[in-house]
């Protein structure tokens, strides 16, 4: 059985041996035709076998290699994805702490600020309870001069001899060239004086004269240290303070009062005066 491949191309064989007169070729001659057309349909069978286990084997690696490409991008895309879902929550969490840190950070502030208040306080109360003195904060102390003179005679009036001693002495600390600076050491004695305290205001009398010795409060600061004298039964000097005052401050208002209290010492009972 001839094929009709092989009969087209013995034909076009045939056709291309004719070259304007007919050729006749013997029976051997048509026998090696024929074999080397089979030969020649053989390969070409083979070839074509061949390509098409190619193409099909190219086509099975290419798809291969598409599901490894999806594969891959699947895998990258997931990466990526839990990549930035990982980064997010890093940023969460490292948010979520600055906030904690912040807050401890301000709880620290506080808790240091009223520790300092209360060590503060501690001082102040210790200092109070060993001196018997009041400690002011400069918080305390008003910053206009006048104000802060009120302040502490207001606090003298309302019986609150320690803030009002506190405030006075700051005043003469803080304004020693004011005109009330003598005023206010008179003041600062005084509430001593009304804490039963007339040695100790002795001295803050004393330092009016030698401080501000014409200053309008030396008349009145000699005759409570004439007082404090006599409470401490020291009459001579009671009586020493009251001529002071009438003699060299003979024009004062002061001095009617310096004179009753002058007879008071000297007509004192027995007893009463110890000097």
């Amino acid at each position: 059985m001839k094929h009709p491949a092989r009969n087209a191309l013995v034909l076009a064989l045939a056709s291309s041996l004719l070259g304007g007169c007919f050729l006749w070729t013997t029976r051997g001659e048509g026998e090696a035709h024929e074999e080397r057309l089979q030969a020649l349909e053989t390969g070409i069978e083979t070839e074509r076998a061949e390509l098409t286990a190619s193409i099909t084997k190219a086509k099975t690696r290419m798809a291969e290699l598409e599901g490894l490409i999806e594969r891959a991008t699947a895998v990258v895309t997931r990466n990526s994805a839990d990549m930035g879902l990982e980064v997010q929550q890093l940023r969460e969490q490292i948010a979520r702490l600055e906030g904690q840190i912040a807050e401890l950070r301000n709880e620290l502030d506080q808790t240091r600020r009223q520790m300092d208040e209360q060590r503060q306080q501690y001082e102040k109360v210790l200092k109070q309870a060993s001196t018997g003195e009041m400690t002011l904060e400069p918080n305390d102390i008003p910053q206009d001069r006048s104000a802060h003179f009120a302040a502490a005679y207001r606090a003298f009036q309302d019986s609150q001899w320690l803030k009002s001693r506190a405030l006075f002495r700051a005043f003469v600390e803080t304004y020693p060239q004011d005109d009330q600076a003598d005023e206010a050491q008179y003041w600062l004695a005084m509430t001593y004086m009304r804490q039963g305290r007339p040695a100790t205001a002795l001295g803050e009398f004393r330092k009016v004269l030698s401080q501000w010795p014409r200053g309008t409060a030396v008349p009145v600061a000699l005759l409570d240290m004439a007082e404090a004298f006599f409470e401490l039964q020291a009459c001579n000097d009671a009586r020493a303070a009251l001529e002071a005052l009438i003699r060299g401050h003979a024009r004062s208002p002061l001095v009617p009062r310096a004179r009753a209290k002058l007879r008071e010492v000297e007509n004192a009972p027995a007893g009463r005066c110890r000097s």
